[in-house]
């Protein structure tokens, strides 16, 4: 088994029941509806209109923005931020060689390559590239990734007039959010991965500034309380919009996300502490 191949697979338990919520495919199946996301840009005002007609009973174009451009973040940033914070690995995220399929937003990386710090076990393997510290890895994957989501993002507010800032918040969102479910759901140290995370999000920002943009990121932590345990709750900087494809609900806030900006404090730990009871694997406040 290839390192990569003992992440994706660690990545893969994380949510049994949703195993490629996290984890990449190694290698590009052989089936339909896989596109190299070099090649994406040119699907993505198809992808647009085609959120407009589904699950989005208004047809509104921002619920298509951000329904396109959360599967796109998720799949460039999100998922390697679990395997970041979790084993403190990434593979490339650079266009080339990456694929999404378009109807399942399912990722592939085109092989087992993949960035690690001296001290991982991997680092003599040849398909390892070595980076010296934790911060030039997250230097080299906020660059990398930039680079693979500017043309998306901005395929994106060409095809839906949606802002730069709320997408490219998004990104940031999409990295706090893996950093803090990830080591949830792994049972792992939940300090340690957010600080990782946060880490990543300058990083973000950095990249973006030296290619003359700027993250205006707003999003945070809110501490939520629950049992024995104090969590640092990351709240988003930009609304997903999600609460819009689900018009019948009684209470507006009854469709918002837990992270959501719109949900109140007392909803957010009602809703949370639901889902910390409903986990398998005991959460881990520090190393463990």
């Amino acid at each position: 088994m290839t390192a990569l191949a003992a992440t994706v697979e660690r990545l893969r338990g994380l949510r049994p029941e949703y195993p490629d919520a996290y984890a990449p495919c190694i290698g590009v199946p052989a089936e339909p509806g896989w596109s190299a996301l070099a090649d994406v840009a040119a699907h993505v005002d198809a992808w647009c209109a085609r959120a407009r007609e589904q699950d989005n009973p208004a047809r509104l174009a921002s619920v298509a923005a951000t329904t396109v451009g959360g599967v796109l973040v998720h799949a460039v940033l999100g998922r390697v931020t679990a395997a970041l914070v979790l084993d403190r690995r990434a593979w490339d995220v650079r266009a080339a060689h990456l694929a999404l399929h378009a109807d399942t937003g399912r990722l592939a990386v085109r092989d087992a390559s993949l960035l690690v710090l001296p001290d991982d076990p991997a680092a003599g393997h040849p398909d390892a590239e070595v980076l010296p510290d934790l911060a030039a890895l997250l230097h080299r994957l906020a660059a990398d990734a930039v680079a693979t989501l500017r043309p998306l993002l901005n395929a994106v507010r060409a095809a839906t007039r949606y802002g730069l800032v709320p997408l490219w918040n998004a990104a940031a969102d999409a990295v706090r959010g893996a950093a803090h479910y990830a080591p949830l759901y792994a049972g792992t140290d939940r300090e340690g991965a957010r600080a990782v995370g946060d880490a990543l999000v300058a990083a973000l920002g950095a990249a973006l500034a030296a290619r003359g943009m700027r993250l205006r990121d707003r999003g945070g932590h809110e501490e939520v309380r629950w049992g024995a345990e104090t969590y640092a709750l990351p709240v988003r900087a930009a609304c997903c919009l999600y609460y819009k494809t689900e018009p019948q609900v009684q209470r507006p806030s009854d469709a918002y996300c837990m992270t959501c900006p719109f949900l109140c404090s007392p909803d957010r730990r009602a809703r949370f502490g639901a889902f910390v009871d409903g986990l398998s694997t005991p959460v881990t406040a520090g190393a463990p």
